[in-house]
């Protein structure tokens, strides 16, 4: 009986991303932390901007029936939906090599749900990161003075190739087991990773345990959230970092991947290890206005994150397609990159 009843689920999803709504040509924001009595207010305010959602569903915190109520407002707001599956802190929280037995039992739960109460569902968005622990600890060196060599070698300590080449074969399966039901298989990203391509020898990937290569992704996006880079690794100027810092990533993930290469800018308010974000629209609009400059098309950018535009009165004018305008690229914003691009040097 439970063979059948998996048996069923998998037709049901494969039914169900055959019907999928899809606005390849819109823009995208994450929906990280989303209170169910908000689910109403703030996908009203993506219909209006007339943005894609990746929403979050993390074990254990959310269930079926949340996931029914997000689907349902979705399909009412005519919104093209995506699943962001993501673990108990615990458990590192985002996928990585550590936790991809867990993290692709959960997406199998998902898929067994959506299959039942979510049949326009697009797809699936894996956001492969550092263990939520170990980011901690980089946080923390950081702040303790450590220079970019003593960071870059610590790094390199995680490193684990079996872990990783294990991984990135399961993660290169469940893509395929997604495309095979119906669904788009996306992943998001440290920007670390585009430091380190000059070589082709994953070093950076590896010590962050994200296996982003060998898979076939239907697009890879890069974190590239300037506040994040402003709190985390600030310039010895002291000066912030401008919009040229996504000029320099744009640039090398088109070169990379192409058409299915993409840039997760922000932020519009807090998050996980970002106290706050920008101070205005236009500061987001002036990194999505480069990001279109540097050849990435509209419908691989994704802003983090809805939620942090519940309180503000401007909140369209936050969601707007800006036309493409070039940023220089600042001493400081080519100076960001150093930490990893060392690390990148060392793993030689």
């Amino acid at each position: 009986m439970r063979v059948a009843l998996v048996a069923l689920l998998a037709l049901a999803g494969c039914s169900s991303g055959s019907r999928a709504l899809r606005h390849d040509d819109r823009m995208s924001a994450w929906v990280e932390f989303l209170p169910a009595d908000q689910i109403a207010g703030d996908f009203a305010l993506a219909a209006r901007a007339r943005v894609n959602l990746n929403v979050s569903l993390v074990q254990g915190t959310h269930d079926r029936a949340y996931l029914e109520r997000v689907c349902a407002a979705a399909k009412a707001g005519g919104l093209t939906l995506r699943l962001w599956p993501g673990l108990p802190r615990e458990q590192g929280y985002w996928p990585n090599q550590a936790n991809v037995d867990a993290f692709l039992a959960w997406l199998e739960v998902l898929y067994g749900w959506a299959g039942e109460v979510c049949p326009r569902l697009d797809g699936v968005v894996v956001d492969m990161e550092f263990p939520i622990d170990r980011v901690e600890m980089l946080r923390a060196l950081r702040a303790a003075g450590k220079s970019n060599v003593e960071v870059a070698m610590w790094l390199l300590g995680n490193r684990d190739d079996a872990a990783f080449e294990r991984a990135r074969g399961l993660y290169a399966a469940a893509a395929r087991r997604a495309r095979g039901l119906g669904y788009r298989f996306y992943v998001t990203t440290l920007p670390m990773i585009a430091d380190d391509w000059r070589d082709d020898d994953e070093t950076v990937a590896r010590s962050l345990w994200t296996p982003i290569e060998g898979v076939e992704w239907d697009a890879v996006s890069f974190q590239v959230y300037r506040p994040l880079f402003d709190q985390q690794f600030p310039h010895a100027s002291g000066m912030p970092y401008t919009s040229g810092l996504v000029t320099s990533y744009a640039r090398s993930i088109v070169q990379r991947w192409g058409a299915r290469g993409g840039v997760d800018l922000g932020t519009t308010g807090s998050g996980i290890g970002i106290a706050m974000g920008f101070a205005s629209a236009a500061d987001l609009q002036a990194d999505i206005a480069a990001a279109r400059a540097e050849g990435i098309a509209p419908g691989r950018i994704a802003i983090y994150s809805l939620e942090g535009l519940r309180d503000k009165p401007d909140a369209e004018a936050w969601l707007a397609l800006p036309e493409a305008r070039a940023a220089a690229i600042a001493d400081r914003d080519a100076d960001a990159r150093g930490v990893f691009q060392s690390l990148d040097l060392l793993g030689n």
